[in-house]
């Protein structure tokens, strides 16, 4: 228990320390996100080992053959954690969403948000008009630092339209709403992910419990009003449906492409499924799941592709990256390994299918890889990776038992 506790403490140290290392202190911030990137191969075989010791137990699987088992009792439900231990992590998480709605609540009063959410709302009321948002001049940051041709909206369709009921009706309090119904959908999506990596609910209570205690999460969400969360909660239903409902993942994972190209594109080969008819049924999901782009690239294709696409190949760096003063040699080095990375894991994942923990395990070093390589490691960045890595680590910590009563992990 000790030293769960401390690879816990661990985590939770090192997603402050991101937090922390913001402007000016890129360098610092890019050594904690590596040391992560390096851990987390760790962390899939701590979770591979478990899953072969639960494979030699068949009959704590909720795959074996075999009469159903009786109702569970007390804080069995929790996976071998004993009442106890299961009702401190219920009362606990819901300690923490209490706290965290009532944060968003108190945010409600006097919002003041980022231009992520600002534009949104201001290319939602554009688009009620009839009008462009990508063709319109909503972004003077990025005009003023790239020119006018850059002023267009920077994010998808799917960003803009899941915003724009309550930010038609609410204006800025309307998307702090909306990121409140998105995180809650974020926490339940990252209880389910553990529990099918890990094959017991105590995981899924332990990721909740790591990601609701993550002080960046709230604070990007509710204070900043982040918009990521729209393109992060396809993304794990994908990883979550791929082996069952391959067009249902595909769908998803087409969606939060059409939200926002990144993290999406990084894990368009973790979700690969297996056999060759899953694949196409991926691949028809994805397509359908893309096409709110459709209508926006052909109402402006010139000012789309400038504001989506150009604009971030051509984005210099700035002092929250460790590229910043660096040569122009070096950043596209890390881009090319990051590059030749992403093609080595979707060679390994067609080839191979591998675990839904080495699945998890790749998106994870690829969003942290291409954070590392880009012009920019902001603290909204860092939504894309932490549910999957806190469903993880979850996986890895929680506790059961082999049939002899005796600890297995």
């Amino acid at each position: 228990m000790i030293s769960r506790l401390a690879v816990a403490l661990l985590f939770w140290i090192a997603v402050g320390l991101i937090q922390e290392f913001n402007w000016g202190m890129g360098g610092e911030k890019a050594l904690v996100m590596l040391a992560l990137l390096l851990a987390t191969p760790l962390v899939v075989l701590a979770v591979e080992r478990t899953q072969r010791a639960r494979s030699s137990a068949p009959h704590l699987t909720p795959r074996c053959a075999g009469p159903p088992s009786p109702p569970l009792r007390g804080g069995e439900g929790w996976g071998e954690v004993g009442a106890p231990r299961s009702r401190l992590l219920a009362f606990a998480m819901a300690a923490l969403l209490v706290l965290q709605v009532g944060y968003a609540l108190k945010e409600l009063r006097h919002p003041a948000l980022i231009d992520a959410a600002t534009t949104t709302l201001a290319s939602g009321a554009l688009l009620r008009a009839g009008s462009d948002p990508y063709a319109a001049p909503v972004d003077a940051v990025a005009a003023a630092q790239t020119g006018a041709r850059f002023a267009g909206y920077k994010y998808l369709p799917v960003t803009l339209v899941a915003y724009l009921p309550l930010g038609a009706a609410l204006g800025e309090r309307g998307i702090v709403i909306a990121n409140l119904l998105l995180h809650l959908a974020t926490v339940w999506l990252v209880f389910r992910l553990a529990v099918a990596l890990a094959a017991t609910p105590a995981a899924g209570a332990i990721a909740a419990l790591l990601y609701l205690a993550l002080p960046l999460v709230p604070f990007q969400l509710f204070a900043k009003g982040d918009t990521d969360a729209v393109a992060v909660v396809p993304m794990i239903a994908a990883l979550l449906l791929y082996e069952r409902r391959a067009l249902l993942a595909g769908f998803c994972l087409g969606l939060s492409l059409a939200a926002k190209l990144l993290p999406a594109a990084l894990l368009l080969p973790c979700c690969l499924p297996e056999t060759p008819r899953a694949r196409a049924a991926y691949a028809l999901g994805l397509g359908l799941g893309m096409l709110p782009l459709l209508p926006f690239l052909l109402w402006s294709p010139a000012a789309f592709l400038d504001n989506i696409v150009v604009f971030n190949l051509l984005r210099a760096p700035d002092s929250t990256s460790w590229l910043m003063g660096m040569p122009a040699l070096l950043g596209t080095l890390a881009r090319a390994l990051a590059g030749a990375f992403y093609i080595a894991v979707a060679v390994f994942v067609w080839r191979r299918a591998p675990s839904l923990a080495i699945r998890t395990g790749l998106g994870i070093t690829l969003i942290l890889a291409t954070i590392l390589a880009g012009p920019a490691a902001h603290h909204n960045y860092q939504l894309w990776w932490l549910p999957l890595a806190a469903a993880l680590l979850a996986a890895a910590l929680a506790p059961w038992r082999l049939p002899s009563g005796e600890p297995a992990l």
